[in-house]
């Protein structure tokens, strides 16, 4: 009888300890057979680039669908806390300066005034149909 004739008439069990008898795997052989592999990576620059690159490409944006907007649109929305140091930090600026005209400190002046009567707005309760757009 040839071997594979005999493979088909055997269990299951008596085939694995058939495969098995030529081999001397032991169990941490097993298991650590795959420790060199890599399984994680980082990527370079590179490739990063290359991976925004085609993100970009693969959304074919035509250049006529895309809508012009201004670049301060993008800009950040300061508080009026923020904008209220900043008007210090021009003003201390300022104060150190000579021949500086008198012009200057009451357009800060007015600047200060905006951005209290601001303020003074976001003081206010909203309403709620202050959240709905009329269409």
């Amino acid at each position: 009888m040839s071997d594979k004739r005999k493979l088909k008439t055997l269990t299951l069990r008596e085939k694995f300890d058939v495969i098995n008898a030529n081999t001397e795997v032991q169990f941490e052989d097993y298991v650590t057979c795959d420790e060199e592999l890599a399984t994680t990576g980082t990527l370079t620059d590179a490739e990063i680039i290359d991976i925004v690159n085609q993100d970009i490409n693969e959304d074919n944006v035509d250049e006529n669908d895309v809508d012009h907007t201004d670049p301060a649109d993008f800009e950040p929305l300061l508080s009026n806390k923020e904008a209220r140091a900043a008007i210090n930090t021009l003003r201390s600026f300022i104060e150190r300066c000579d021949d500086i005209e008198d012009r200057v400190f009451s357009s800060l002046l007015e600047l200060e005034k905006i951005i209290d009567k601001k303020s003074a707005n976001c003081l206010n309760q909203k309403k709620i149909t202050d959240f709905f757009k009329c269409l």
